[in-house]
């Protein structure tokens, strides 16, 4: 007869060992690739200011049905790529000098003092991680190959924000990732000035490297007001 008062057995621990779990994959939907898709052709000029992006052309572009295309549509539209338009459709965004200034104020803001935070915390060091993306952007625009440079800055930008220490101002400016890119690849493609912003960019680097907190914070505040500046004239003349 069993001892009513014996305590309830444990099941028996598994040492973490002998658990053998399956890698955790991101599933990747037909809106995913198809906002990817849309995306990079849009931040590389193939899809311009102004194109009418119809979901049927789409859709039948890409053999998926419409619902996909509307879903990447809307995601578009929270970069800030694309506008969507009750009576006008769908289009890629037409950036004018009311854009450019409200984006480039907003990491005016935020961004150098996200680097300033950066050189302080980390001190006297080497980033590699900075130094391999701008490595990467001297090397495709000695070779010519703007359409991937806009992505080597914008994550040379990153890696020096994004070691700031903290997440909420790490994720604003990723939010203004897409949209920084998309009106930077269009200044360049009306007038390059890739010599100009490398010289700047090597000099920001230098200040983060140095734990020069302040020196940083300047350069960078500089670099962002001054390319801002060159965007709206470039805008204003090809208007």
């Amino acid at each position: 007869m069993p001892d009513s008062n014996a305590l309830p057995q444990e099941p028996p621990v598994i040492p973490p060992a002998s658990v053998v779990l399956p890698p955790l994959r991101q599933p990747v939907s037909r809106t995913d690739r198809l906002r990817e898709a849309l995306r990079q052709a849009i931040l590389d000029g193939a899809l311009p200011p102004g194109k009418a992006l119809v979901e049927r052309e789409i859709a039948e572009m890409y053999g998926v049905s419409k619902t996909p295309v509307r879903e990447a549509l809307k995601q578009l539209q929270s970069t800030g790529l694309v506008v969507i338009n009750a009576y006008q459709g769908v289009s890629v965004r037409r950036p004018d000098d009311e854009l450019v200034r409200e984006l480039y104020t907003a990491r005016a803001q935020a961004e150098p003092s996200a680097v300033a935070m950066t050189a302080a915390r980390l001190g006297p060091c080497r980033h590699d991680r900075a130094r391999a993306a701008l490595l990467e952007a001297s090397t495709l625009m000695e070779a010519g190959a703007s359409s991937g440079l806009g992505a080597a800055n914008r994550r040379f930008h990153r890696e020096l924000y994004r070691a700031c220490g903290n997440t909420f101002l790490s994720n604003f400016l990723d939010q203004l990732q897409d949209l920084t890119a998309f009106v930077a690849g269009l200044g360049w493609r009306l007038h390059a000035t890739f010599g100009v912003e490398a010289a700047e960019h090597a000099a920001i680097l230098e200040a983060v490297e140095a734990g020069e907190a302040d020196l940083a914070e300047t350069r960078c505040r500089e670099h962002i007001l001054s390319a801002e500046r060159k965007l709206v004239g470039v805008l204003k003349d090809h208007s």
